[in-house]
């Protein structure tokens, strides 16, 4: 039998436990409804290193997989993904994904929530960017993450900020 053209045969460095999971994912604080963001790329890190981004992401979708072996591959790795998210969250987020039907949706259900794209949040990331202001004593490297996050906010919003705009940083 030849190999999926979908799903690659798995080896064993693709089996995990459920101890190898919950410490990994117990390094990451559970998403309580702030800091969307820097959640949002650990908890891709996590999937990443379990081979489930693309299921995550949407770039393998189910009606990709031709045969019955990749369809029932990728329904085990979109669940795991999901369990995986869902497990990574506090209480009060979970109705946001309770009713998720994979792990590609509940993604898209958190990313439209929490990286809402109109136009009130547009003008509010991009003042906060062009406002934010080194405070005397502040640490330099805090404040570049700091600008940098926001530079990544705008961007996943549709808003991106030129190179030449991160001249603006002002130091109050």
């Amino acid at each position: 039998m030849s190999p999926s053209p979908v799903f690659p045969a798995e080896d064993s460095d693709y089996a995990f436990t459920m101890d190898t999971t919950s410490t990994t994912t117990s390094r990451i604080n559970k998403f309580d409804g702030t800091n969307f963001h820097t959640w949002k790329f650990k908890m891709r890190m996590v999937l990443e290193e379990r081979d489930l981004w693309e299921v995550t992401c949407g770039e393998i979708k189910l009606e990709h997989c031709a045969t019955t072996l990749d369809q029932t591959t990728f329904k085990r790795k979109s669940r795991k993904a999901l369990a995986i998210i869902c497990l990574a969250m506090e209480d009060s987020q979970l109705p946001l994904v309770r009713s998720a039907k994979d792990a590609f949706d509940a993604w898209s259900r958190l990313e439209g929530h929490f990286e809402k794209k109109s136009l009130a949040n547009k003008l509010f990331l991009r003042r906060r960017f062009f406002t934010t202001m080194m405070a005397e004593g502040d640490d330099v490297l805090e404040h570049i993450n700091k600008i940098k996050t926001l530079a990544e906010q705008l961007d996943a919003v549709g808003t991106p900020v030129s190179d030449g705009r991160y001249g603006s940083w002002k130091r109050g």
